[in-house]
């Protein structure tokens, strides 16, 4: 359950079940109801719950209990708590009542928050005590602070908060009428906020318009964020009696709630819940209504709303603005809908659902980088939240320079037309001056690289390094020359453990290597070097795509040598299905081979060894590896890299004694390998990639065998 990417944890099932269909049948079963037990237990209890009620209602009159005193009205306009005397009532909701009152001896007056009967007051008022002294150092002018906490009379807790005058956010924007600029400006000062508050360890939990409201500051429209802490406080363990006092009851407006706060219960929240809620008040602002209909979600049940929360995506805000008001489902935008929803497409939904991400490791991180994104699009910059193109940054800048861009059109059509020849001869001069800028600079880092695999040949790596500097990788354009430029510097860093350039130099490379002869290429070291790098840098995706194109590239193979190869590059590890047969005819190519053809007996042993591994066959897998043995092996490399299939062979059979055995002879080998590295790098004996593939099993079979 702790593995989110679904292609990981189905690598991982096929790992730890293979053999076993019953058994990975039964664990995915496990992990679907995983999926809502939380939900099932609390249907169930109120569930239980109303079978009581039911039996309460048909229990004759003399037999049923006191009626208790209500929960609303017990305190009344007037009536004082505390230090604070209740003026009248300025709200009500599920949360309680919300007076404004005076403090004695003071002018000023505050909102007085009373929390609805039925909350464990002991335990709801410690740990909003606790909290208050962390709120207590907040200070920013738009968060509303938290002044006092207690107890009425009744046994109720209340909460002192600042008396802030003014609408809801929605409410405010919606009665003055602002365009979808005014609106985020509006919305960045809450980011501010929350940034402020997410910085001093608070996190809000209860993001929604009810919570944002909009007060004039001598003729400035300020919103002030309100509720800071309570849902925390009000929140608290899930268990003993900080929990919930009637099942089934959570702290949050679902439309707003991050799919973890509906999913884990509060057990696992952090900030990044804030950004989903301040994504669901940006949706709302910019498309009139909420993301989810909460009145809809609560009569789903909690199993359907939990479904929907996690899984389900609201339409696009753009989409939503195009409904008309009228028809009572859509939104409360002011201007025609169409022009609206033009200017939401885009960048506005995309800044949106990144917000709004399911997954939190693919949100916003912070409210700033969200609020930073919005300040892109009023500036008519690029915005992270999507992905560039060409013609996307073209039209960002048009947007930004449009009057400039305009009058540069106009010049230069009147230029056109005026001057004619003279103007086109101009532009192509000017474009070959470009173009031998260009080259110029291409050239300069060409010689830039080839100039550092010079010092690198003669030991100089420091002056290598500088050089490489001056001009990205990436500039050079694909050649043979280049391909062997990179070729120098990939192994270079590859031999000193620098993964991530080498790996650079070698994606370098390959394109290079397409103008090339596959033939040669197959045959030679360069898919030997790179695949280990890509996993080695840790870019397994970049890995994958490289193995898929290998694949396309050199399939079928002409000779046992070139089948060697390409079974190691790919398999290296674990393979689907369609790639193990694609590779079948290599493997049999291997199995033919012939002295005095292409191909080398040892290396031959190897593949198939790994071959068979991968499809399983792990008793074949050991007899190849052990054939790989038999031939005498200086460096140790290749021997080092069939024991640790031999190992992961004999766990998969159940001989651990077996598999302990061989680990141990390969991390003995690496040892001593390791040993012997001075100042020239890695390795002193053998082929770096070699012990770099055997790095690669032996992480597979220590994860594989735990030993």
């Amino acid at each position: 359950m702790q593995i989110p990417d679904a292609v990981q944890r189905r690598e991982f099932l096929e790992r730890t079940f293979h053999g076993d269909p019953q058994g990975r049948e039964s664990m995915e079963e496990l992990l679907d109801l995983a999926g809502t037990s939380s939900a099932f237990f609390l249907e169930g209890r109120m569930r239980t719950a109303e079978l009581a009620q039911e039996i309460i209602d048909e229990l004759p009159e003399d037999q049923l209990p006191p009626p208790e005193e209500p929960a609303t009205g017990i305190e009344q306009e007037g009536d004082s708590i505390g230090r604070y005397t209740l003026l009248r009532k300025i709200g009500e909701g599920g949360g309680g009542e919300i007076f404004e009152a005076v403090q004695d001896g003071m002018v000023r007056t505050v909102a007085l928050k009373i929390i609805r009967s039925g909350m464990d007051t002991e335990s709801v008022v410690s740990r909003f005590e606790a909290e208050r002294q962390t709120l207590e150092i907040m200070e920013h002018p738009n968060i509303a602070r938290v002044l006092d906490a207690g107890r009425t009379v009744h046994g109720r807790p209340y909460f002192v908060m600042e008396l802030v005058r003014g609408p809801r956010i929605t409410t405010f924007c919606e009665t003055e009428r602002l365009d979808i600029p005014a609106r985020i400006e509006l919305f960045l000062k809450v980011c501010q906020a929350i940034q402020h508050a997410h910085q001093k360890g608070v996190v809000h939990r209860d993001i929604k318009p009810a919570n944002i409201l909009v007060e004039n500051v001598d003729g400035t429209h300020v919103p002030k964020v309100i509720d800071f802490g309570i849902a925390k406080a009000l929140q608290g363990p899930l268990h003993g009696r900080g929990g919930m006092t009637q099942m089934g009851q959570f702290i949050g407006t679902p439309a707003y709630m991050s799919p973890e706060q509906i999913d884990m219960g509060g057990m696992d929240i952090d900030t990044r819940a804030d950004l989903y809620s301040l994504g669901a008040l940006l949706y709302e602002l910019l498309a009139g209504r909420p993301p989810f209909d909460t009145e809809k979600l609560l009569e789903m049940g909690m199993t359907e709303m939990r479904r929907v929360l996690i899984e389900d995506n609201p339409p696009l805000p753009s989409e939503v603005a195009r409904t008309p008001a009228e028809e009572g489902k859509g939104n409360t935008l002011p201007g025609p809908g169409e022009k609206w929803a033009n200017a939401l497409r885009g960048d506005l939904d995309w800044v949106v659902f990144k917000a709004m991400e399911k997954e939190r490791n693919r949100r916003y991180q912070t409210a700033n980088s969200l609020a930073m994104d919005l300040r892109r699009y009023l500036r008519n910059e690029p915005v992270s939240a999507r992905k560039p193109s060409r013609g996307y940054y073209m039209r960002k800048f048009f947007q930004r320079n449009r009057a400039a861009c305009l009058l540069g059109a106009a010049m230069l059509i009147s230029l056109v037309v005026g001057f004619g020849t003279t103007t086109a001869l101009y532009f192509r001069e000017k474009e070959a001056l470009s173009e031998q800028a260009r080259l110029k600079q291409q050239a300069q880092a060409r010689a830039n690289v080839s100039r550092a695999a010079i010092l690198l040949s003669e030991g100089n790596t420091a002056g290598a390094d500088r050089l490489l500097r001056q001009d990205s990788l990436e500039s050079i354009e694909a050649s043979p020359e280049a391909a062997e430029v990179f070729r120098s510097l990939g192994r270079w860093n590859a031999v000193f453990g620098r993964w991530d350039q080498a790996a650079a130099c070698f994606r370098m490379m390959n394109e290079a290597n397409r103008l090339g002869d596959p033939i040669r290429i197959l045959e030679g070291t360069d898919l030997l070097m790179t695949a280990p790098s890509y996993l080695e840098a840790g870019d397994r995706k970049a890995y994958l795509e490289f193995r898929d194109e290998m694949l396309e590239r050199h399939l079928p193979t002409r000779n046992a040598l070139q089948a060697e190869h390409l079974l190691k590059v790919c398999l290296l590890i674990p393979a689907e299905p369609a790639v193990l047969k694609r590779l079948d005819a290599a493997a049999q190519m291997c199995r033919d081979h012939k002295p005095g053809k292409p191909g080398i007996p040892e290396w031959n042993a190897l593949s198939l060894s790994i071959y068979h591994f991968r499809k399983g066959d792990y008793q074949q897998a050991i007899k190849d590896a052990d054939k790989c043995i038999s031939y005498k092996d200086a460096a140790g490399s290749r021997a080092a890299a069939a024991r640790c299939l031999i190992a992961m062979s004999r766990h998969k059979l159940g001989d651990a004694k077996e598999a302990r055995s061989n680990m141990e002879k390969v991390r003995a080998e690496l040892a001593r390998v390791e040993s012997l590295i001075d100042e020239a790098g890695f390795p002193p004996i053998g082929t770096w990639f070699s012990w770099a593939m055997v790095r690669i099993l032996e992480r597979e079979a220590a994860a594989m065998t735990g030993i």
